[in-house]
């Protein structure tokens, strides 16, 4: 059993995601993979799935809007720091675990033991019984995580390590950056139920994309993540064919065509654009792209320019956005600019047929009154590094679209 972590509120997306995945995954004699669609259950901030090991680890590479996943070792109802003790020191610890370097996290509420800090002393000592330290060496140390509720211990392995927004690249951030985590969810969001064949004909558009979260996660929603030190590649029971030199090449039958036609990004602040350049080379050293057509520019938003950006590359339109909150906005376009003058620049100057923008949830942005050609499709409220935000996806009614 597996259990997969993500922002509060994106747990049906990452339910669907995880089904949208799973005819990628191969088995552990490196063909496709034949394994049933697994049983997911929504769970408050995250996903339980029912897979075997093979598949569970598998979800690291693919899934984008996921924190990270945890492989269930033992489960068992406890009230007492005697019995806590006894429970951890019954687990096979040797058969996961290749080294004693280890790091608890802990967490406890509505239980008998609910001091987090003794509980995780009683961990230590138990599994230093069956584990002792001299067999540390100097792998890096794997996250058990324990979770204390309603008088049941979950025993998890951590089987991501870095938390799985750390995609490698996006090295470089501007002021403010939104989390690769969220950027993918707002994202997929856009596209909702949107056709492959018209995705294909689109170009997306950020006219505020600092060093360009939105538009990389855009550009490598279906690609895998292959190039990273994952915490169950040092597991004993981790398949033989994900410890081999050649794995990745196993993967014969992966999306590689990006989901829009075009991306483009504008800022008005050349450090950023250079950042966003920096991390789309990087990007594309770590992941199989082909026809990816991808460019970043220098400009003003409310500025004119001699080379008109209207239909720069062509066919339709859409643009999303992470405007800056607040006072921000003002001070970076030197002049007050409501979001109703955003959504209606993004309409004149790139012909956007629908518009996704990241906003305070606030009251007052919320009645934001729209322009007469745009209707509201979407709200969706999430948080963002502890603020508050809303996404505001809309649409023009001249040429409406799914």
């Amino acid at each position: 059993m597996f259990y997969v972590s993500c922002n509060l509120g994106f747990e049906e997306d990452l339910a669907l995601e995880i089904k949208e995945c799973w005819p990628w995954l191969i088995g552990t004699d490196g063909q496709a993979n034949h394994e049933a669609y697994p049983t997911l259950t929504v769970d408050k901030g995250g996903v339980l799935v029912d897979c075997p090991l093979a598949q569970g680890v598998q979800l690291n590479f693919f899934l984008k809007t996921a924190h990270r996943i945890l492989w269930r070792v033992a489960e068992f109802k406890v009230r007492d720091f005697p019995k806590l003790y006894e429970k951890v020191r019954q687990i096979e610890w040797s058969k996961f675990l290749s080294s004693a370097n280890v790091e608890w996290v802990v967490s406890a509420s509505q239980s008998r033991l609910n001091n987090e800090k003794r509980i995780e002393e009683t961990c230590k000592e138990s599994f230093r019984k069956v584990f002792p330290l001299e067999n540390k060496n100097l792998t890096s140390a794997q996250k058990v995580f324990i979770r204390m509720h309603q008088d049941i211990c979950t025993i998890s392995l951590d089987s991501t390590g870095d938390h799985l927004h750390k995609r490698g690249w996006g090295q470089l951030k501007g002021e403010a950056p939104l989390r690769e985590t969220l950027a993918a969810f707002v994202v997929r969001q856009m596209i909702g139920e949107v056709s492959l064949g018209e995705l294909r004909e689109i170009t997306l558009v950020d006219p505020m994309c600092g060093s360009g979260t939105l538009l990389l996660e855009a550009l490598s929603l279906w690609c895998p993540v292959f190039e990273r030190d994952y915490s169950f590649l040092r597991w004993k029971q981790t398949p033989k064919i994900f410890k081999t030199e050649l794995w990745k090449k196993n993967y014969k039958l992966l999306v590689s065509d990006p989901p829009f036609k075009n991306y483009c990004g504008y800022d008005v602040e050349a450090k950023v654009i250079e950042a966003a350049n920096l991390n789309l080379a990087e990007m594309l050293k770590k992941v199989s792209i082909q026809n990816a057509h991808f460019r970043f520019i220098q400009e003003d938003l409310f500025k004119e320019s001699s080379d008109s950006s209207r239909g720069v590359f062509g066919g339709k339109t859409w643009c999303i956005c992470n405007p800056p909150y607040g006072e921000r906005i003002h001070v970076l376009t030197k002049k007050p600019i409501s979001y109703e003058d955003l959504l209606k620049r993004m309409i004149e100057k790139f012909d956007a047929k629908k518009i996704g923008l990241l906003l305070p949830n606030k009251p007052e942005v919320r009645k934001i009154r729209l322009p007469e050609n745009l209707q509201k499709i979407l709200e969706v409220p999430f948080s963002n590094g502890g603020i508050d935000v809303v996404l505001l996806i809309v649409e023009r009614l001249d040429q409406p679209m799914h």
